[in-house]
């Protein structure tokens, strides 16, 4: 319609603006490097491990060596999902977070923090996100992540938030084959926290960030032991994890389909899953561009009645240049590989329609504001086609 047209119009002079005013903007707030938690948290782990040792050294040398050998084993393959590994092993997993962690987390904040400008408009500060911004507004959102591991989408989830100045709590819950996990992980978010044996001590600016991810998680990450191949806890109604995919405001899929893809238990499961989500709740999924595992999801979801608000088939993602590779040198300089830094992934939101409308109006501070502006921008400059959110297409 004409209305429509006009609008259009003007939310493109409002793009053009925004970009030939782009040296104006104010550039995203530096974060301390990622990579420098990982490390503290090897540190954490391997000096645990020395004090247990006795009089002996051997344990110490086995679990270095073991590691070592994993993360050769783990980077040799194409793509992560490319082998199903076992993470039972101390060893096994401490190579997940030096090889895959930081990047999975900057995947996540990036494809919420893209998807969220995608989906606003600033002139008429309306969102496909109403639902969830509404969650923020009243100070908690949830948090189920399926296939988790070490709950990387989480601190992803986390360090989205603080880039935006949201003020809220989440709760995290994730679903995982390896149940080792659980005691991994929240020994690790536990880090998070800045505790100063000494009064007058001041953290540092890696130490203020890490606290203030700390201070949005509520109560660590709860664990459920599930496994899509053989899920059924997943179908009976009213179980532990059925309950948390219904409570939660945002579900994760961080690289789980591609090794059980084509296993046939695998859609039964998804369907359950997808059945549960509240109206209003988003399914962010991301995963290796090769597989069956988005034509999958991406049937599944049209059948179980989720839109698709932001797609993206083959996103090209880099490590930030403050994340400095020499700053895991401690653990990766004697790796037959590099810890990987680039990645090419498929990464897809979808959204469980409600009955409101997407008239919300919001009150965004100016931090958000910019954030939204510069992912606009970004978005626009990598893909040509990108249009601004409007609201009758919704």
């Amino acid at each position: 319609s004409g209305i429509n047209a006009e609008y259009g119009a003007i939310c493109e002079q409002e793009m053009a603006v925004a970009i030939e005013e782009k040296d104006k903007s104010v550039q995203d707030q530096p974060r301390p490097a990622v990579y420098r938690f990982v490390q503290d948290t090897l540190d954490s782990f391997f000096t645990k491990q020395k004090s247990k040792k006795g009089d002996k050294d051997s344990n110490a040398d086995d679990l270095i060596e073991k590691f070592t050998d994993q993360c050769n084993q783990i980077n040799s393959a194409k793509f992560l999902g490319a082998m199903e590994h076992n993470y039972e092993e101390s060893a096994s997993r401490l190579a997940y977070l030096l090889l895959h962690f930081t990047q999975h987390t900057y995947i996540m904040n990036s494809i919420l923090s893209d998807a969220y400008a995608a989906c606003t408009n600033l002139q008429s500060r309306t969102t496909v996100f109403n639902e969830l911004m509404r969650s923020v507004d009243w100070g908690r959102i949830s948090i189920f992540s399926l296939g988790g591991g070490p709950a990387a989408d989480v601190m992803g989830v986390l360090m989205w938030l603080h880039r935006f100045g949201f003020q809220t709590k989440v709760q995290a819950a994730t679903a995982d084959t390896c149940k080792q996990w659980e005691g991994t992980t929240n020994s690790m978010y536990k880090m998070l926290q800045f505790e100063a044996d000494d009064d007058n001590a001041k953290p540092s600016p890696q130490q203020k960030y890490t606290h203030n991810l700390w201070k949005r998680l509520d109560g660590g990450v709860k664990y459920f032991n599930s496994n899509l191949k053989s899920p059924t806890a997943l179908f009976k109604s009213g179980s532990k994890e059925m309950i948390a995919i219904g409570q939660a405001d945002i579900v994760t899929l961080p690289f789980a389909l591609s090794s059980v893809a084509e296993a046939p238990e695998t859609s039964n499961a998804l369907q359950c899953m997808l059945n549960a989500i509240k109206p209003g709740a988003l399914l962010v999924y991301v995963d290796h561009t090769e597989g069956a595992q988005t034509e999958l999801m991406n049937n599944l979801a049209y059948w179980c009645g989720m839109r698709r608000i932001y797609f993206m088939k083959e996103m090209n993602y880099s490590m930030p240049k403050y994340e400095a590779a020499d700053i895991l040198d401690t653990y990766a300089k004697d790796l037959d590989k590099a810890v990987p830094r680039d990645t090419k992934v498929t990464a897809i939101v979808y959204k469980k329609p409600s009955g409101y409308s997407y008239d919300r109006r919001m009150k965004m501070s100016r931090r958000e504001q910019n954030n939204i502006k510069q992912a606009q921008i970004r978005l626009k400059k990598s893909n040509p086609d990108f249009k601004l959110f409007r609201p009758s297409f919704y």
